[in-house]
């Protein structure tokens, strides 16, 4: 099953939770001014999953960690601070 994460265009900074794989996780996306992408953190209850993750295209941010909460990634064009959720979208699929 495939479901799309909402993202808010304008944001550069911004927290949301949701559940993903039975947990409920805390996403933090920031914009990294230096190298021009957003970065994602992931957190639930006992702590870190996975912090200062890139987020790009196609990219898994659980690839190579031990969490069983499926894939998450984004689908569609590079994100931007002005296009986050609008010409992409964040897809979680278990």
């Amino acid at each position: 099953m495939i479901r799309t994460i909402p993202l808010t265009a304008g944001l550069p900074h911004q927290r949301f939770r949701v559940e993903l794989g039975g947990r409920v996780v805390t996403v933090r996306l920031y914009w990294s001014t230096r190298y021009g992408f957003f970065c994602v953190d992931l957190r639930d209850d006992s702590g870190p999953i996975a912090l200062g993750r890139a987020l790009h295209p196609g990219i898994d941010l659980f690839s190579g960690l031990n969490v069983n909460l499926g894939r998450l990634y984004l689908e569609g064009e590079p994100a931007t601070v002005t296009n986050l959720g609008v010409a992409n979208k964040l897809r979680h699929e278990i």
